[in-house]
């Protein structure tokens, strides 16, 4: 979000002592950005436990008979790995046309 972005006062409520605790770290001029930042990663970590929370059970066992075992699991992301790592080989050398 950082930069010069729209801004908006906003009053909020909080414990004194968790008042004393921001400003103990923070100067009066950088409560803002204190609460700016934290809030940033408060939300992101809130979107990321709904999305978890809402593909929870998303994965069924019955559809992936294949991957049934952590070594069927470690098995299949070494195919892939290796699969990349043939890919690489066969591109290695290779000249870039470049569109233009």
């Amino acid at each position: 979000m950082g930069g010069k972005a729209k801004t908006e006062k906003m009053s909020v409520t909080l414990p004194r002592e968790l008042v004393g605790e921001i400003r103990s770290i923070a100067s009066q001029g950088e409560i803002s950005s204190l609460f700016a930042e934290a809030l940033e990663h408060y939300l992101a970590y809130r979107k990321q436990k709904v999305a978890l929370e809402e593909g929870f059970g998303a994965w069924k066992n019955d559809s992936h008979p294949d991957l049934a075992t952590p070594e069927d699991s470690t098995a299949y992301v070494r195919a892939i790995r290796e699969a990349g790592r043939g890919r690489q080989k066969a591109i290695k050398g290779r000249k870039c046309k470049v569109a233009g």
